[in-house]
């Protein structure tokens, strides 16, 4: 399934290209706010979290299709979240309106917005500029899906152009050395380690825990996928990582503060 997804996406790279050039993304992403600091925001005290709209996945199907993204994303700002990760790929039921109406949104209210990250199957420097130009700080890059450090350093280097933070998505020893290798401690990036399998989407919190020793101190990790408890909170914050990724826990249900004050009752960041 994920070769097929990211199959698409490369096979799309030529539509979009042709309906919006380097030169009018370059246009947009100049003539937005300067980058917020999304590693920043994952250093700050306390178990931070990085909260998703999402709406659906390919492997459960859609779960909250008719989710309001920018409420959730309101809610995840007032409830606290370090920084909101919105998906842009139709294969989890999104596109890159929810980005755009999210950045607009926020950034028109009074609140101080929290850092975007854009959750997309990123292979091509062209989609992080896109991502520059649709409001995102920071980008997802799943190192499973990029061929080699040379093209995932590639991808760093066009978001550090931009002053964007990368955000390397690993689940084993050999990716997380190739995110590495790639350079992406020198660029400022930051870690998040999926407990999810994505052969088999099974869940397994021992693969933060296994792989947390191995993560330089200076790069601020978040542990995605499989939280969704305060014992799995409890587990993740023991084993020292700085965030924890949350999205369908948070927006299946419908109510995003009660499920964000069920997992943090002193507030998203807080010691509790």
């Amino acid at each position: 399934m994920l070769g097929r997804i990211v199959a698409e996406t490369r096979d799309d790279l030529a539509r979009r290209r042709a309906a919006r050039p380097e030169p009018v993304l370059r246009g947009l992403a100049a003539a937005r706010p300067a980058p917020r600091d999304f590693v920043a925001a994952l250093r700050c005290p306390g178990l931070g979290l990085v909260a998703e709209v999402k709406k659906g996945s390919p492997s459960k199907g859609p779960f909250a299709r008719d989710l309001d993204h920018v409420a959730a994303a309101r809610a995840f700002r007032d409830g606290g979240a370090a920084a909101v990760s919105v998906l842009t790929a139709p294969a989890f039921f999104a596109g890159d309106a929810e980005l755009a109406d999210v950045a607009a949104a926020l950034a028109a209210d009074a609140a101080p917005c929290p850092p975007l990250l854009r959750k997309e199957f990123i292979v091509d420097p062209y989609q992080v500029l896109e991502s520059r130009a649709l409001g995102a700080d920071a980008f997802l890059v799943i190192v499973k899906t990029v061929p080699d450090a040379p093209a995932i350093r590639e991808l760093i280097e066009a978001g550090s152009r931009l002053g964007m933070a990368a955000f390397a998505e690993v689940t084993d020893e050999a990716e997380l050395d190739l995110a590495l290798r790639a350079g992406l401690a020198e660029a400022g990036g930051a870690i998040g380690i999926n407990n999810r399998d994505l052969h088999t989407f099974e869940e397994d919190l021992g693969t933060t825990e296994r792989l947390r020793p191995l993560v330089p101190a200076g790069i601020p990790l978040v542990a995605a996928s499989g939280v969704r408890t305060p014992a799995d909170l409890a587990r993740m914050r023991a084993c020292g990582v700085d965030a924890v990724l949350i999205g369908e826990g948070l927006t299946r249900g419908g109510d995003i503060a009660g499920a964000i004050g069920r997992l943090f009752p002193g507030g998203a960041g807080g010691a509790a």
